[in-house]
């Protein structure tokens, strides 16, 4: 329990100091120092900068996917569930900065990077993009969606969330806007099934 508690202390102490220093910059040294721990400590729990950061990063990510799995399954219908895993994002988005700026800054790191990481946030990020497609593929069969690759189409919409708060992040981006709406809204124009009842209105 111990060992729990101290991990996730320096976790949070490493989404500090990457939120404000980036991947690159960021050293062993400070998240110790943000933890209140001797840098040895950290040996403990962790081989180096770089499974400290993944796991900062894959912490997130595993809270995000179960998070968005329990209100797509409580969603009653394709359009509600899409619009579920469009406002867990967003949530996370909103409430969490620190992570935002890291994910944010260093997504081209995790994707690009030639480090061990690479292979394991690929293989996350397609397991969030199939618990969409799932679903994608599910208003496909039931007419709700035209007939297109689920698993892109899925991606897409992430990648739209992500864009979207990037442009926030920048100010490119109105904050009065409401993103969840305007996502769900821009997204499901483009993929519904014109010949289908529209969802909400739209």
């Amino acid at each position: 329990m111990l060992a729990e508690f101290r991990q996730a202390e320096i976790l949070a102490a490493a989404r500090r100091v990457f939120s404000k220093r980036g991947y690159e910059a960021a050293t062993l040294d400070e998240i110790a120092a943000a933890a209140g721990l001797a840098k040895g400590t950290l040996y403990l729990y962790f081989d180096n900068k770089e499974a400290i950061f993944w796991e900062a990063v894959r912490e997130r990510l595993l809270g995000l996917r179960r998070r968005a799995r329990e209100v797509m399954a409580q969603a009653p219908d394709v359009p509600a569930r899409l619009r579920a895993a469009i406002a867990v994002r967003c949530e996370l988005m909103r409430t969490d900065a620190e992570f935002m700026r890291i994910y944010l800054t260093e997504f081209g790191h995790l994707c690009a990077h030639p480090t061990r990481f690479r292979k394991n946030f690929r293989e996350l990020y397609l397991e969030m993009a199939h618990d969409l497609a799932a679903v994608v593929e599910q208003g496909m069969r039931e007419g709700a969606l035209r007939p297109g690759p689920p698993l892109e189409t899925a991606l897409m919409l992430a990648l739209m969330v992500r864009d979207v708060f990037t442009s926030r992040f920048l100010g490119l981006f109105e904050e009065q806007s409401d993103p969840e709406q305007f996502i769900f809204d821009l997204f499901w124009r483009g993929v519904r099934n014109h010949a289908a009842p529209a969802a909400g209105g739209s």
